[in-house]
């Protein structure tokens, strides 16, 4: 499989009243940034996407769980935490992130677990 850069997963996990992004570095996956506009009745529309190729072998060979509309995904590897103290902290955090490494959006997961080991892998749509 053909990679061209390495990103940082943050995973939106919940559990009963507590929330959390989890940090994970992946090596070596496939980022395809997708421009397009298309033009409606209203005028020109932005559709700007990210393909996101995740072979399962850098993933540790398992799925992970992923969050859609709530996964954010940064391309490269950075070391930005999450402050998880309270809900305003974590929206801090989510507002710095934002603002200095221009995440997107984990929008849809297609698990494609099939085929030999070396070929299988996850596509996320982002934007």
């Amino acid at each position: 499989m053909y990679t061209n850069s390495d990103v940082t997963l943050y995973l939106y996990r919940k559990e009963k009243e507590t929330e959390w992004y989890e940090r994970h570095a992946v090596n070596e996956v496939f980022w395809d940034d997708v421009r397009q506009a298309n033009y409606s009745k209203t005028g020109l529309v932005n559709t700007d996407s990210v393909l996101l190729v995740i072979p399962l072998s850098g993933m540790g060979g398992e799925p992970i769980l992923f969050t859609p509309g709530k996964d954010l995904a940064v391309k490269g590897i950075i070391d930005f935490e999450f402050d998880h103290t309270d809900e305003k902290t974590i929206s801090e955090s989510l507002r710095r992130l934002k603002e200095r490494y221009h995440p997107v959006t984990v929008m849809s997961v297609d698990e494609k677990l099939y085929g030999s080991p070396c070929m299988q892998h996850i596509e996320l749509s982002c934007k």
